[in-house]
């Protein structure tokens, strides 16, 4: 066992050297990609969280104009802008218009909503199919890198006949390590990729919910102008 853990680097051979790499510099892309997108993801949800208490705290459309503007850029910021945007725009240009025109503003914007939450969530899914990809693959390249080094131990076991721990351990090392690479690379892209899975389902139901909010805000508001004409 001591000859194992004692074994230099040196004794792996070149594509032994090349799988480790590979695997090493998966694993370090897995955690960059990982503490980056916490990052994203964590701060996106904040203001989401912030975005729908103003929505449905502040009655006026004037103090929420304000307030939204005042925030950073998010997805449901953009979705009240264009919301505010199209209602205004149409308020001023068809002030005395029917129900069949105010209907059709509604579903206009229900669908440019719709594709602002599709590219929304398309932005949140970035380094998901990296992390899905480590996870799969790197377990493999692992194994590979496992069967590299049983195959240089049954080579050193038949060039020098024999079974003794000094001839057989720099192959079984190799093999161990090239097992334990491809699994501490696999293991916190599978737990990452889930994890970022699950929160940006959230945020995309969040946005929903944002988006039918606005809907109802803007229903409401076109009634109430056309009582008033």
């Amino acid at each position: 066992m001591n000859a194992i853990a004692q074994l230099p680097l040196s004794d792996l051979g070149p594509l032994a050297y090349t799988v480790l790499a590979l695997l090493l510099l998966s694993s370090a892309g897995v955690w960059i990609v990982f503490l980056l997108k916490t990052l994203s993801l964590l701060r996106g949800l904040y203001l989401q969280k912030q975005a729908l208490k103003l929505l449905e705290r502040i009655p006026r459309q004037e103090e929420l104009r304000l307030r939204f503007g005042a925030m950073p850029e998010n997805p449901l910021k953009e979705l009240f802008e264009l919301s505010d945007r199209e209602l205004t725009g149409f308020l001023k240009a068809s002030p005395m218009a029917g129900h069949h025109r105010r209907t059709e503003l509604m579903d206009l914007l229900e669908r440019s909503m719709e594709a602002h939450i599709l590219i929304a969530e398309k932005r949140l899914q970035r380094g998901q199919a990296f992390l899905a990809t480590i996870s799969v693959t790197a377990p493999f390249l692992g194994l590979f890198g496992t069967v590299i080094g049983i195959i240089d131990t049954f080579q050193s076991i038949a060039d020098l006949n024999s079974v003794d721990l000094s001839v057989i351990s720099p192959g079984i090392a190799e093999a161990l390590i090239a097992t334990a690479a491809g699994l501490f690379a696999a293991i916190p892209a599978a737990l990452s990729y889930n994890l970022f899975r699950a929160m940006i389902r959230g945020m995309t139901e969040m946005m929903d919910y944002f988006a039918l909010q606005l809907l109802k805000r803007m229903q409401k508001a076109l009634l109430n102008s056309s009582e008033k004409v």
